[in-house]
């Protein structure tokens, strides 16, 4: 079924899995709503720090706090899965907003596997926007991204599905970043609010604004917005 949706949607990873979120992402949430008025923000992951009832308690309550919906796909600090389905739903979901298919898939165990190659390949269709927690294998990202097998597997999806798949979003490295394979643009968008790190070759350095995206569902155009507090 198609969602009702606003013109933009917001994309803003790991808001909370470190001590002192609630310091970042509520401002960084608020910033996202104040430009752009998301209808929709999908997640890549890590919503908690140890995936506990009183952090999704806790979350929901600034993520209920404008009419937007929050869509997440389970990141490693949010398992178990089972507590995690009673706040979020399953750990991997598709949503089709208009022309858009955004999907979201689970790579909470830090590996994506054959199970889930074969279920996001059954999802794609024109205009899909994949979410997901890990990134792949690539450099300045290897560090903390998908085992190398896992990384093949995905650019296998990728390389067949590359006319149809228009941006995949990351969390996970707690920065922004921004690169391209086949034409897709691939964002690392994971200073959401649990922590903004400035990224080196291949590890952080130093600090960078937190940071969230917004993409527009009538041009199909990624914008970054930052915290410049």
């Amino acid at each position: 079924m198609v969602q009702a949706f606003g013109r933009y949607v917001g994309i803003l990873g790991d808001p909370a899995c470190r001590p002192g979120w609630q310091a970042n992402f509520p401002r960084m949430a608020e910033l996202l709503w104040e430009k752009y008025r998301p209808s929709h923000v999908f997640v890549p992951g890590d919503v908690t720090a140890k995936g506990r009832v009183d952090e999704h308690e806790k979350i929901l309550q600034y993520c209920r706090r404008h009419p937007w919906e929050w869509v997440v796909a389970m990141g490693d600090h949010d398992r178990p899965a089972d507590i995690f389905g009673q706040y979020w739903g399953p750990p991997h979901k598709s949503t089709d907003l208009g022309r858009w298919r955004f999907i979201g898939v689970d790579t909470s165990d830090r590996v994506f596997s054959e199970g889930e190659a074969l279920w996001l390949r059954e999802q794609i269709k024109d205009d899909s926007i994949i979410y997901t927690h890990l990134p792949p294998e690539m450099t300045g990202w290897k560090f903390h991204s998908l085992y190398p097998e896992c990384t093949h597997r995905f650019f296998a999806v990728l390389d067949d599905f590359h006319d149809k798949i228009r941006a995949c979003f990351f969390g996970h490295i707690h920065s922004y970043d921004r690169k391209e394979y086949r034409g897709i643009p691939l964002v690392v968008t994971g200073a959401g609010g649990a922590e903004a790190r400035g990224l080196g070759a291949n590890g952080y350095e130093g600090n960078r604004p937190f940071q969230a995206m917004a993409f527009d569902t009538m041009t199909g155009e990624i914008q970054l917005l930052e915290d410049a507090q």
